[in-house]
This record gives C-alpha cells, sequence and structure tokens, in this order.
C-alpha cells in the first residue's frame, strides 16, 4: 500500500513539532507494513535529508494567505476535480498535485494544530489535498488534530467538509473531540487520539528512558542534580516579551532554587543557524535568570523529543515540550499563554490524568487572590511541583501502559482505514480521570483565567452587551469577550428588541467557549440604552461591571488589567477607565472594513470632574467598575435615550475616584462616520439628540444645585461670564481690526518692493543695453 502523508515539514523555519509528527507517523506506518510513503513538503530535498532514503517525496501546495483567496483558490481545485481543467493555468500546482495523488493508493493527514482561522491557509491546503484525494477514491483518515478554537463561519464550513471526506478522524482533545461532533454531528468515525508522536522518543532508537523510570540517574552526567528542559515561543499571546520573559526566568530560577538541578533551553522552532525564535527568545530569558543554564540551537525533532523525554522537568510555553516530557515520566510546568495554547497543552495533561495544570500566563502575571504577585505564584507553583515531584512520576508510570496500548489501537485503526476497512472497538474519547497527583495551585492559578468547568452563580465582572439586529458586529463583540484573558466573568445580552434568532444563533454557535457564563434577554420592543443595561446588570451577579455595546472592542487584558487594578489593595479609586482609540470602519455585507485610526482625547492622563463638566471625555468601552456604587449612586438615567453614559460618569465622578491605565490603548470605540440605521452609531447618527440632551442634563443639574443652594451664585457667574464674553468680543474685534491693517500694510510694501524692483532692473547694465537697442530700433 502506497500511502501519501501530508502535514506541515520542509519549512524554512523548522518546526519540531511538525517535524516530529511526521517522522512518528512515518514510524507507525512502517511498523504496521506500509512501507511506501510518499511525504507532501515545502521543501522536498530538505525533507529526504531528514526523513533518509526509505520515503519518497512531492510539493505540498501552497494556499495565499488572505481569506477570500485561499477560499476563491480552493473553489478553483475544486472545480479542476470535477472536470474543469481550465479553471486554473496548464502550469498551475492543482495539476502536478492530482496527478501525484493518483498514484497513491490512500491519504493520512498527520497530526497538527492548524485546523482553524488563525492558520486559515493551512486549513485550505488540507482541505484541498482531502478533497482531491477523496475525489479520486482514495481512503482519507485524519490523526491527531486540534481543531479551533479560533474558526470564522466560512472556515467551519471548510472544515466540516473536510471532516466528512475522512474515513477515520483522531482529535488530541476533548474540546476538539467535542467542536468535530457540533460541526458533522452524523460522522460514523470521530474518536479521541493520542498526539501522533508521543513517543517519538521511543521510536527514534529508544534512548529515552521509559514513563516513569524511578531507577533512571538524576542529573544530566555533568553537574548532578536533577534535569530541567526549558523551551519557550517568543509569540506571547497578547503580552510582549519584555512581560513574558521575566516571569519565565523567575520561575525557572525558583525551580533551580529548589532542585539543585540544571537548565537547559531546547528550542522548538527557529530558522538552523539564524538564532532566531525560539533561541533568541531563550537568550533572553537566560539574561534574565540567576542560575546559569545551557542554551541549545535548534536540533533535529528525534533529538529534541529524546533529550526532553530524559528531563525530571519540562518547564514550557510550548505543546510538544509538554508532550514529549510526559511520556517520559517528567513533571511538567506549563505556561499557557493563550486560549489556543491551553486548549493544546491542557489537552495532553487531561490524557495522562493531571487536570487544571496548564497555567495562564495572565495569572502569572496578575494572580489575583491566589497570591500576592508573580514571584510569589511561581515560587509557590515551583515548591509544591517539587513536593509532588515523586508522587507525579509513579502516576504517569502507571498510565503509561494504558496510554500505549490505546495510542497502538489507534494506529492499527489508522492503518485499517487507509485499506479501506473500517475500525471497530475505539474508545470515543481518551482522557485520563485526575489521578489526584498534581500540584494543587496551578488550579487556584488558573481559576479566573480558563473556562470554568461548573459556571459560579457570582462572577468577579458582569458584562453588560446592548444588541439590536446588528449580527455582523454581535458576532465580533461575543468573539472580543470570549478573547479575553481574564475569564471570571458573566455576559448579559440584551437584544433590546431585536429579532431573537440571529442572537440566539450567534450564542449558540459559542456554546462550548462561552461554558455556562451568559444570558440573553430579549425585549419585544425597544426599552432604550440606559434600561437595557440596568435590565442587564439586574440579569447577573458580580463584583464588578463593564458596559461593551455589540460594536466596540476590548484589547485581550482589558478586564485583567482593569481588575487588577481595583483589586489592588493601594488603591482607593472605585472605577477604573484605559487609554481607548478610535477606530473608523465601514460594514460592507457581511465584512467589517477598517479605514483608520485615532487616539481618542490624546492629551488625557487622568479622569477628572472638571475634565467631564466640559464635554465626554470617556466612553462605556473603557470603563470598569465596583458594582456597590449603584447603592449610593442608583442606577442609569432610563430617560435619556442618548448622552447616558456621560450622565452617569458626572454622577459617579462626584461622590467616587476613577483610576486611568495610561499607555497603550485598551480599549477601542469603533465609528461608521455616514452609515445611518442600526449600523450607525449615535455619536454621529444623532448629533442633534446629544446636543439636546447635553443641554438638557446640565439643566437638571443646574436647578437641582439653585433648589438646594439658591440661584446667587449662578446668577452672579452668569453676569460675570456675560462680562467675560463681551469683553472677549472686544478684544476679537480689535484683533480683526488690526489684521485689516496689517494686511493693508503689507499689500501696501508689497508695491513698494515692486516699483524699486523696477527701478532697479531699469538701472542695471541690462537696462541700459535694452534702453540702447531701443533707440537703434527708433522706439
Amino acid at each position: 500500500m502506497r500511502v501519501a502523508v501530508l502535514n506541515d515539514i520542509g519549512q524554512p523555519v523548522y518546526h519540531v513539532g511538525d517535524e516530529a509528527m511526521a517522522h512518528a507517523a512515518v514510524a507507525q506506518l512502517r511498523q504496521r507494513g506500509v512501507e511506501d510513503v510518499l511525504l507532501l513538503t515545502r521543501d522536498e530535498a530538505h525533507t529526504r535529508a531528514r526523513f533518509g532514503e526509505g520515503v519518497s517525496t512531492a510539493r505540498a501546495p501552497e494556499f495565499p494567505w488572505a481569506p477570500e483567496d485561499r477560499e476563491r483558490y480552493l473553489r478553483e481545485i475544486k472545480a479542476v476535480v470535477a472536470g474543469d481543467a481550465g479553471a486554473l493555468p496548464e502550469d498551475d500546482q492543482a495539476h502536478a498535485l492530482i496527478e501525484t495523488l493518483r498514484t497513491v493508493d490512500a491519504l493520512l493527514v498527520a497530526g497538527g494544530g492548524n485546523l482553524n482561522s488563525a492558520y486559515g491557509w493551512l486549513l485550505h491546503e488540507r482541505a484541498a489535498v482531502v478533497h482531491i484525494a477523496s475525489a479520486l477514491g482514495k481512503p482519507v483518515v485524519v490523526s491527531g488534530q486540534t481543531l479551533g478554537p479560533e474558526l470564522s463561519e466560512a472556515d467551519a464550513a471548510t472544515l466540516r467538509d473536510l471532516l466528512d471526506a475522512a474515513a477515520l478522524v483522531g482529535l488530541r482533545e476533548s474540546r476538539s473531540l467535542a467542536l468535530a461532533r457540533r460541526l458533522s454531528p452524523g460522522h460514523p468515525a470521530l474518536h479521541g487520539c493520542y498526539d501522533d508522536a508521543t513517543f517519538l522518543a521511543d521510536d527514534a532508537g529508544g534512548a529515552a528512558p521509559a514513563a516513569g523510570d524511578a531507577g533512571r540517574p538524576a542529573g544530566d552526567g555533568s553537574g548532578g542534580g536533577p534535569r530541567i528542559v526549558a523551551t519557550f515561543a517568543p509569540g506571547n499571546g497578547p503580552f510582549g516579551p519584555e512581560e513574558a520573559a521575566p516571569v519565565h526566568a523567575a520561575l525557572l530560577d525558583a525551580l533551580v532554587h529548589r532542585t539543585g538541578g540544571t537548565v537547559t533551553f531546547l528550542p522548538h522552532m527557529a530558522e538552523p543557524g539564524r538564532h532566531d525564535g525560539d533561541e533568541a527568545f531563550h537568550a533572553r530569558v537566560a539574561a534574565l535568570m540567576v542560575a546559569e543554564a545551557e542554551l541549545r540551537e535548534i536540533d533535529d525533532a528525534r533529538r529534541t523529543a529524546e533529550l526532553t523525554a530524559a528531563a525530571d522537568y519540562v518547564v514550557t510555553s510550548r505543546y510538544h515540550p509538554a508532550v514529549f516530557g510526559l511520556a517520559g515520566g517528567a513533571t511538567v510546568l506549563p505556561v499557557a499563554v493563550d486560549t489556543y495554547s491551553e486548549t493544546r497543552i491542557q489537552g495532553v495533561l487531561d490524557n495522562w490524568g493531571l487536570a487544571e495544570q496548564a497555567v495562564p500566563l495572565a495569572a502569572l502575571l496578575t494572580p489575583g487572590d491566589a497570591a500576592w504577585d508573580t514571584r510569589a505564584a511561581v515560587q509557590q507553583w515551583a515548591t509544591e511541583a517539587v513536593e509532588r515531584h515523586e508522587a507525579v512520576r509513579s502516576a504517569l508510570a502507571e498510565a503509561a501502559p494504558h496510554v500505549r496500548a490505546g495510542f497502538a489501537q489507534w494506529w492499527d485503526a489508522v492503518v485499517a482505514a487507509l485499506g479501506g476497512d473500517r475500525p471497530a472497538g475505539l474508545p470515543e474519547a481518551v482522557h485520563a480521570d485526575p489521578r489526584g497527583v498534581a500540584p494543587e495551585f496551578p488550579a487556584a492559578l488558573r481559576r479566573r483565567y480558563t473556562a470554568p468547568r461548573v459556571p459560579a452563580e457570582r462572577r468577579t465582572v458582569a458584562v453588560v452587551m446592548r444588541t439590536k439586529d446588528r449580527p455582523v458586529l454581535l458576532r465580533r463583540a461575543l468573539d472580543d469577550v470570549l478573547a479575553q484573558t481574564f475569564a471570571d466573568w458573566r455576559l448579559v445580552v440584551v437584544n433590546d428588541g431585536g429579532a431573537p434568532g440571529p442572537v440566539d444563533e450567534l450564542v449558540a454557535r459559542r456554546e462550548d467557549a462561552l461554558a455556562g457564563r451568559v444570558t440573553v434577554l430579549h425585549h419585544r420592543r425597544s426599552v432604550g440604552m440606559e434600561a437595557a443595561t440596568n435590565r442587564g446588570l439586574r440579569a447577573a451577579e458580580s463584583e464588578f461591571v463593564a458596559v461593551h455595546d455589540d460594536d466596540d472592542q476590548w484589547h485581550p487584558t482589558f478586564l485583567q488589567r482593569t481588575v487588577a487594578h481595583l483589586e489592588d489593595p493601594r488603591t482607593t479609586d472605585d472605577g477604573v477607565m484605559v487609554r481607548t482609540e478610535i477606530v473608523y470602519e465601514r460594514v460592507e455585507g457581511d465584512v467589517v472594513r477598517e479605514e483608520g485610526r485615532e487616539l481618542f482625547w490624546a492629551d488625557l492622563h487622568e479622569i477628572t470632574l472638571t475634565d467631564l463638566l466640559k464635554i465626554n471625555r470617556a466612553v462605556p468601552i473603557s470603563f470598569l467598575y465596583r458594582r456597590a456604587v449603584h447603592g449610593v449612586l442608583g442606577d442609569y438615567d432610563e430617560s435619556l435615550p442618548v448622552v447616558g453614559d456621560w450622565e452617569f460618569h458626572l454622577r459617579f465622578l462626584q461622590t467616587f475616584t476613577v483610576g486611568f491605565l495610561d499607555g497603550r490603548p485598551l480599549a477601542f470605540w469603533n465609528q461608521r462616520p455616514g452609515q445611518a440605521g442600526p449600523l450607525g452609531n449615535s455619536v454621529t447618527d444623532l448629533t442633534d439628540a446629544h446636543r439636546r440632551y447635553d443641554l438638557l442634563v446640565r439643566e437638571r443639574h443646574l436647578k437641582q444645585w439653585t433648589a438646594e443652594n439658591g440661584i446667587g451664585l449662578p446668577l452672579y457667574l452668569t453676569k460675570a461670564l456675560e462680562r467675560e464674553a463681551q469683553d472677549l468680543h472686544h478684544r476679537l474685534d480689535r484683533s480683526e481690526e488690526l489684521a485689516r491693517e496689517l494686511v493693508d500694510l503689507v499689500r501696501l510694501q508689497n508695491e513698494r518692493i515692486a516699483v524699486l524692483e523696477n527701478v532697479v532692473a531699469d538701472n542695471s547694465f541690462f537696462g541700459y543695453l535694452k534702453r540702447t537697442w531701443r533707440r537703434l530700433l527708433g522706439r
């Protein structure tokens, strides 16, 4: 049997995980009698050199990055497969790919985490190859995949077609399995599986000890002490390297201090010889450490797997070092930099029975009530990891036979399905029950930074989202809240008189990600923005409140940083606002196109009542505050169709203080100038109403003040201001007269200068020649 294998290999930047899964797939196929393997690769010479003479290669297709371009190209390839050879030029890569796949008996899409919108071009590459193979009648198997979590509607449809075309699909996390079932509910063969490269260290030559081998030597043979392998990606989600590197350094130092071990940095992704990628970031982390560390260059995937599996501790923000470390029996301290990495890393930990161990980077930066600060958090985590090390090693050793058996059973099924048989007896899921030996502190850190298993009745933050007949904007707003690094919130979507169907549909599509943290209120008739806010607030208990309209956005760290400010025991503020940026955009169908940006009140560096008395210098999307203030201030004013947020801010600042987080914008006020109707902004679409109700608010507060204090002071100030205004008008009039006089003087001077220039010209040598010439001509 000749099998084509597709995953992401042969790139200029060497990626240990992708190459490891390809090596593992080849090894597992060969162990089951499949010797004729064709690897689809970006660089055939590179892959033949890495994999040896036993494999053949062909060029993998390359897709454009832009969503509309890759979708168009996939349609054109499908047209060619359907018989329209002219849908693409004769020299297009698709024609050669089709002929290549005619020569194989089956297609294996080996493991990976690229079936999502973040890597949409790779999703479409796989979809194209799967479609061609399926159309040619070749069995298709998909193994060891992560799906999502970022997935647009168009990409979800593409992924659905890919899954439907496969005879067998293996998902390496329970979240991916759940998503696959939603996308393709009638699929007969969706199963949980282990990562393809789980036991690559064994396949690479057996240099790595078996999982949990208590008899293996501690240390690396040079300096003694436990072996600590560290691997960190330079990409840190919404956090910059200047924030992430000190955290990683502090965690490694804490672990070295408690174990006496030695740290070796093993890069996972870099271009050989250029010292970029992981290598460069590792050097940055090592420079911040107190302990000395060994910095290694990028190495072959099999050798990297061996070294990682031989470690006692693995500290990493990447997925495959956790895979290799767990298989080798190491205690893994994983730092998840975003939802995508948390999904994958926690998935492999669950497969080994180690629940709630992936710690979000956000939780280490602002640990909240779990620890005082970053240093305290990493010290406690390291301490508990060392205390539980032997128990974890024993638990992994106990789990290893079960994992190995399930791994072998999966690959038996893969080969059977590639041969056209229907596998039977596979478990739907492979994750093990929690074993109760892992450190407990990571679970405390995770509590407010990951989607909860069981939603709490009272969340830290209530997010009120007002919407009405704007599904294209609501879709973005829902994903915006889900992208927050801080996850201890409850979202209340208030549909103020809009059609309920689109709202319910958008929420239902995100059911797993929302994890029970959403409430939807439908109003049959619109009650207005402020009434909608009040009803949303009453629908969810919380300590803090934020209003997130459906057309605005947050930076992913907005809630994390604002909550940390208000929870700081040194703060006396009851609210906090952030630097805000105006985003100008336009909605065209289902597409939102950005047209420009500018800072909102760039000169704003603090929030004061004085400033807000002049003009509204704050918007709801920039504000987080304590719910308790409503007990003093009351609700939002429901009589105001516009400027209700400004009126609330005025009352707020009369009694309380508001902090300000300067620096990079954390809130984005999206405006669509020129677009009216449901897609319009009230600030541009209802200018007259804003002017009228601005005056009404001022009049109301003036009347309240005069009722309590009399009209004497306002009466005096009005006259004084009138005199000041008259004096200003006089000065302006006089300035205009002076300006006119200056203009007249300048004009007169210009005329005099022109006359002088003519006199000078006539008396010059050239003037003399000109006069002589005229006399000669008799003029």
